[in-house]
């Protein structure tokens, strides 16, 4: 594949900034089913939350994504004949999901390789920047943007144009790092680049638009982008 995808046919192979998602990307999401000894339903947990956000962003709701949180898990317990109880549980340790074991490393490669690196997250700003903080994580970053300043969720275009208005470049200089294919979808409609990390999804959708670059995980990101 060719680099990342932007505006026009001068787009930079190599981008200046990576803006990476955060829930599922850089942290575990297993812990939301921790309180239950289920951690297989942390992925679910998560996906029906983005999905009560999703539905949000196009019936002209604007709740915080903590209460599609809540929701989702609530819902996953009933379903599952679980204890409710373990919803506040799950909730505080949504409040601090920690980050994949190759986040940190695949993080300090690529600052060290000059490429400079911000988050999106449907988490609002400061959540984001608190979640990262406790994934030991926050030190790396430049910027951490949350879709709260828009009063949408990702995928919206307009979330993603928020943060490259907030990092002062132009869509084809930034490469959108997600682990779902529904983040390739709306940086892509956005003019930004992205790379699609294959851990939890393992296959696209064949209705997902191609991404710049794809990876079994951060490192193998991180390799790929060094090599530029």
């Amino acid at each position: 594949m060719t680099g990342p995808r932007g505006v026009g046919d001068d787009a930079p192979m190599r981008p200046t900034w990576v803006l990476f998602d955060l829930n599922g990307t850089l942290t575990d999401p297993s812990a939301l089913g921790a309180p239950w000894g289920r951690p297989d339903l942390g992925v679910r947990i998560l996906g029906d939350a983005v999905r009560g956000g999703m539905t949000d962003a196009l019936t002209g709701g604007d709740r915080p994504f903590r209460e599609h949180v809540r929701a989702a898990a609530t819902v996953v317990a009933a379903q599952e004949g679980l204890d409710p109880d373990g919803v506040d549980a799950a909730m505080e340790a949504a409040a601090g999901l920690p980050a994949w074991p190759d986040a940190r490393g695949a993080l300090e490669a690529l600052r060290g390789g000059g490429y400079r690196l911000a988050v999106l997250t449907n988490s609002g700003a400061e959540a984001g920047r608190a979640t990262l903080e406790a994934a030991g994580l926050l030190d790396l970053f430049e910027s951490v943007f949350g879709v709260d300043a828009v009063g949408t969720f990702k995928p919206d275009r307009r979330t993603y144009e928020h943060a490259v208005s907030g990092l002062d470049a132009a869509p084809g200089d930034v490469l959108l790092v997600a682990a779902h294919g529904w983040d390739v979808a709306g940086a892509r409609a956005a003019g930004l680049g992205a790379a699609w990390i294959a851990r939890g999804e393992v296959v696209l959708p064949p209705t997902t638009p191609e991404p710049d670059l794809t990876a079994p995980d951060l490192d193998g990101l991180a390799a790929r982008l060094l090599a530029r």
